[in-house]
């Protein structure tokens, strides 16, 4: 949202404090200071959007009404099947961020697997940039993703998925980035040569993440860092562009 001054109150309100307007506050989302600050008013404690969407909480605002997150995002926070698994929703171009790991989704295209062999199949490349948000040097299998991409795939308009290629995704998944480092890579998925998939366009893709695969000793070393939101997982959309 272009108009990131905007401010939404804090839930929690500061009692019995009184508080002269205009104070400000630092904020610090996943370990790191938020560009905009907090400010008090009458008591009453305001957050930037733009620290909202730190956190993955998108907005958007129509005439006299502020909507934080859209009906899509919320539909998909119940689980039920690989396509609404809790996760971070967004749309191609825009960067995720979920305390730990930025995500940007900036390609889809058809691809072909050993062209002109017997092996030939068809597919869909999709490129991905992934920046390492914390202070320490991580990489992706560090924080609960799997090595062999399992959980990364491609939904398709019936329901069905194309899983990643196991191999191909290890370029990204054991990727050792320090702070503020990025591998930009193409995922590769493929369908068999019979296969109705063939002919479907993916609609989303999904970036599976267990935090609990994020160990304490795994912490320390990256300084302390840890996930913002209790659905770190990511879910793109590919029929939007930001």
């Amino acid at each position: 949202m272009s108009r990131s001054k905007r401010f939404l109150p804090v839930l929690a309100l500061l009692t019995g404090l009184a508080l002269a307007a205009g104070t400000q506050y630092s904020i610090i989302v996943g370990g790191q200071v938020a560009p905009d600050k907090a400010i008090v008013v009458n008591g009453q404690t305001y957050v930037p959007l733009s620290a909202l969407k730190l956190l993955g909480i998108n907005s958007t605002l129509k005439g006299t009404t502020l909507t934080l997150g859209s009906a899509a995002t919320a539909a998909n926070q119940t689980p039920g099947g690989a396509n609404q698994r809790p996760s971070l929703e967004g749309c191609l171009g825009e960067t995720l961020f979920n305390g730990i790991w930025r995500l940007k989704v900036t390609r889809l295209e058809a691809i072909k697997r050993d062209p002109g062999t017997p092996l030939e199949a068809p597919g869909w490349g999709l490129t991905v940039e992934l920046r390492n948000g914390a202070r320490g040097t991580l990489s992706p299998t560090d924080t609960g993703v799997s090595g062999t991409g399992e959980g990364i795939q491609l939904a398709l308009p019936d329901g069905r998925t194309l899983n990643v290629d196991p191999l191909d995704v290890q370029g990204l998944t054991f990727a050792s980035l320090p702070q503020g480092g990025v591998v930009i890579r193409q995922l590769k998925f493929y369908s068999s040569g019979t296969d109705p998939a063939r002919a479907q366009k993916p609609v989303k893709f999904l970036f599976q993440i267990n935090p609990k695969g994020f160990e304490d000793a795994i912490r320390r070393r990256a300084g302390g860092a840890s996930y913002t939101t209790p659905t770190p997982s990511f879910r793109v959309r590919l029929d939007c562009q930001r």
